[in-house]
């Protein structure tokens, strides 16, 4: 049984669709991300599947009971679902056990079970000695843990992360993920975050959703998006992309101003397509040789990476190398074996098994 499954849904607001016959499932234990550009239909959703807005049409389904239709709207509380907010909604004048506890009071009465289970979230969140501290006393990731366990204290089926970690510093930003990731993977709870950070979704989900205008364009891992996009919008907004002239010779080869390109998957495009061969820039090896059949015109070092711009056969490429080169290096451009993404002329479609 899926964990949440949504079919064919549809809001609007002011008469206007938001979303419009949009399906989504995610299985039990599993992460999903929904990412996407502001405005989008990614925090509707959100706020659809948690029963804070209206339904114009479809079904939502949690764990296997129904949501809506049919004179049906299940209220917030009883959706047994767990939200964490960007602004962290902690109560200013409330203690960090007090402020978890508020998530069990409307729950249960009994307070040596409420504080038991207080304990044991804010030990899950390591914060087991910060219970007397109050949110102006933590930091903005301890803040978020607290946000953290007041969302897991009711024991929820489901989580609902609406961009959590936009508020984070950028260094403590990636183990905050870290650790999130592995509690809700601990504890067995599905989990739905929305971001407009492709980092982020990239390191928390276990697959992502990418949203434009309502609809999804494409679902699946991360790294299949990433590696194979259905069409050119995904490729642009997942990273940056080199798109090179090309023709379908075979079912495995292309032949682009760089000579012959094979593709380590098979084509779904006749011989004689015409359209654009997508390279990463981690797709392509440059090396150095004098005889080589590019030249690098322009360098930036970045850290983990050195940006470098080739021109070559006409092309101008963006190339990702370890190291940086010799200015005005003369290079051999060579891509490397992979399963090769192609874009038909005026189709957007790409033609990769």
């Amino acid at each position: 049984m899926a964990a949440l499954d949504v079919k064919n849904l549809r809001c609007s607001y002011n008469g206007k669709a938001i979303l419009d016959n949009l399906s989504l499932q995610v299985d039990d234990n599993e992460i999903m991300c929904l990412l996407g550009a502001s405005g989008c239909g990614k925090t509707t959703l959100l706020k659809a599947i948690a029963g804070l807005l209206p339904v114009t049409q479809g079904e939502i389904q949690i764990h296997g009971q129904p949501m809506n239709g049919h004179g049906l709207a299940v209220v917030p509380e009883r959706r047994n679902i767990g939200m964490i907010f960007q602004d962290y909604a902690l109560f200013p004048h409330l203690s960090v056990a007090r402020n978890v506890a508020f998530g069990l009071q409307c729950k249960e009465s009994n307070k040596a079970v409420i504080k038991r289970r207080v304990a044991e979230v804010l030990a899950l969140v390591n914060l087991a000695e910060l219970g007397e501290r109050y949110p102006h006393q933590l930091s903005g990731g301890q803040q978020q843990r607290v946000a953290i366990a007041r969302a897991m204290i009711g024991k929820p089926q489901l989580m609902l992360l609406d961009e959590p970690f936009s508020n984070i510093d950028t260094q403590v930003r990636m183990r905050l993920i870290s650790e999130i990731r592995d509690l809700l993977k601990g504890q067995g709870i599905a989990a739905i975050f929305v971001t407009h950070s492709k980092e982020e979704a990239f390191a928390f989900s276990d697959r992502l959703a990418l949203f434009r205008s309502g609809h999804i364009e494409q679902v699946g891992r991360p790294q299949v998006l990433y590696q194979q996009p259905e069409n050119r919008f995904v490729a642009d907004f997942l990273g940056l992309a080199n798109y090179v002239p090309a023709t379908v010779i075979d079912s495995q080869t292309v032949l682009t101003p760089m000579g012959p390109v094979a593709s380590q998957a098979v084509l779904n495009a006749a011989p004689g397509t015409t359209g654009q061969l997508m390279l990463r820039p981690r797709q392509i090896q440059l090396s150095l040789t004098e005889q080589g059949n590019g030249c690098v015109v322009e360098q930036q070092f970045l850290g983990t990476h050195t940006r470098c711009v080739v021109e070559c056969q006409s092309l101008r490429l963006e190339v990702s190398t370890n190291e940086p080169l010799p200015a005005v290096s003369q290079v051999h451009v060579k891509v490397l074996p992979h399963a090769l993404t192609f874009f038909p002329e005026r189709q957007g479609q790409r033609a990769v098994a």
